[in-house]
């Protein structure tokens, strides 16, 4: 893609770009910029984003962008989705996973179609995803008022008939959505009410295709009503054909994500055990990285005055960002009977195992949605993901601890019960029967490793004492707030 500069973070802040532009930067870099080599060889492959007839490159959509999208689309699971332009479908699985939906994606570069199939398999929602090699600008009139892809797909796609979309995402470049303007609009206006739009980084009365000869003073385009509520996330609706823009947004308080659970509340709620969550591949996988990065952190830690860092550190404030706190919340995960590693520092468990994480992720979407709905329509990002290590008389034993400002917690167990005593994940039961009282309490069924247990942050939580051996768990907090790149404070 010649004339792209690379842009650090820094840099895109200063130009006025929110937060999902940074990340789609630094996406474009990792996908396009420093691959070019790698893409310019498949320049004459037909079915390749670097190919002939591509119009757009394949970068992903921002993962903190795809929650704002799929709300702003206010989706149900009676819905059908359509991703024109999906690249490994990631958008989808999580439609399908978070609301339930039957999902369709197209895209012209096959080894994105493969892989999109691959993980919606792995990811349990294969059943409710579809995906074909199809090259956007040769779709015929009503290919998706009835569901056919035709001559525009690869072979396979020619003959079944999909389900046509109420819901359509364009994620493509201006250049890309300029030429399919006018396609768009027959599909949207010909629905007949059935059929609302959404667009990503530019809206279809604005984009401009800058290769064509008339780009600004050409043939006029179609007129869009555009609902720009979600302009500051680089997101566009176009309400179903019918439906004014101002009556779209009246109605947009409903589909507000509901409020984070209060503590009250979150002691009430109950768990959700996630058997298998990670295979024992899995479980290899996430030690080999926290034993690696643990080995790399341990001469860092004997520096930290263990007093000063204490004195600074409030356990329980959920405001992020103190460095006094993050120094000491270093300092308190470095004694010899309970260890902690961040595995998200430097982002390095979203760079080595990326498939894992999305997998684990989408199934705590799948999970909260039919429990909590925390992250419904909220922009949750991992606040921390860490590698517990506990030995001999390593516990967390305070009565009031919870993970304060979080939404939802994920603790996976990676080691076998043969190999320690005691260490049991203890959460609060609240109260039940008139002068009862609430208690911390084991959860009453033996976890393996791959065992995952999900709950609400807010909900009190312990880990008894070892007795013996050494146990292992992966712990993952989401939380409403930016992506953390060191430790919980920032």
């Amino acid at each position: 893609v010649p004339g792209h500069a690379r842009y650090s973070r820094a840099r895109l802040a200063t130009m006025g770009l929110d937060a999902h532009s940074v990340e789609q930067g630094r996406l474009l870099e990792e996908h396009v910029l420093t691959r070019r080599a790698e893409l310019a060889r498949e320049a004459h492959e037909q079915w390749s984003a670097a190919g002939p007839h591509s119009v757009s490159p394949f970068v992903p959509c921002a993962a903190s962008r795809i929650p704002v999208l799929l709300r702003s689309a206010r989706l149900s699971a009676s819905d059908v989705l359509w991703d024109l332009g999906c690249g490994d479908g990631r958008v989808l699985h999580q439609a399908a996973a978070q609301y339930g939906c039957r999902c369709v994606g197209v895209d012209i570069d096959a080894a994105c179609i493969a892989e999109a199939r691959r993980r919606a398999d792995e990811q349990g929602v294969g059943g409710r995803c579809t995906f074909y090699a199809c090259d956007l600008l040769r779709l015929a009139p009503g290919a998706l008022l009835d569901g056919t892809l035709g001559a525009a797909a690869e072979a396979a796609a020619v003959g079944p008939r999909l389900p046509p979309p109420t819901v359509a995402v364009v994620f493509v470049t201006g250049h890309a959505l300029s030429r399919m303007n006018r396609f768009l609009h027959g599909e949207w206006a010909g629905a007949s009410g059935a059929l609302r739009l959404l667009t990503c980084v530019e809206s279809l009365d604005s984009c401009v295709d800058f290769e064509a000869g008339d780009a600004l003073f050409g043939a006029e385009r179609p007129r869009w009503p555009i609902s720009r509520a979600f302009e500051a996330h680089g997101v566009f609706v176009v309400p179903p054909a019918g439906t004014s823009v101002e009556d779209w947004q009246a109605r947009e308080a409903e589909w507000e994500p509901r409020p984070p659970l209060s503590r009250a509340e979150a002691d009430q709620a109950d768990e959700a055990l996630l058997r298998g969550l990670l295979s024992h591949a899995d479980v290899a996988a996430i030690r080999k990285l926290g034993e690696a990065m643990m080995a790399e952190e341990a001469c860092g830690a004997k520096n930290v005055e263990t007093a000063d860092a204490l004195a600074a550190l409030d356990l329980f404030d959920a405001t992020p960002g103190a460095d006094a706190a993050s120094a000491a919340e270093d300092c308190c995960h470095a004694s010899r009977e309970h260890r902690l590693v961040h595995l998200h520092r430097g982002r390095r468990l979203q760079r080595a195992l990326p498939a894992l994480l999305e997998r684990v992720l989408n199934r705590v979407r799948t999970e909260d949605a039919a429990r909590w709905r925390l992250l419904r329509g909220r922009a949750a990002n991992v606040r921390s993901a860490e590698l517990h290590v506990y030995t001999t008389g390593g516990s967390v034993a305070d009565p009031e601890h919870r993970d304060a400002g979080s939404l939802l917690t994920i603790s996976v167990l990676l080691s076998p019960q043969a190999e320690f005593g005691g260490g049991e994940l203890l959460l609060w039961r609240a109260a039940n029967g008139e002068g009862a009282v609430g208690g911390f309490a084991p959860l009453g069924e033996e976890l393996q490793p791959g065992d995952g247990v999900l709950f609400p942050s807010e909900k009190r939580h312990n880990v008894r004492a070892l007795t013996h051996g050494t146990r292992r768990a992966f712990i993952i907090e989401l939380w409403a707030g930016g992506a953390n790149e060191h430790n919980r404070h920032s």
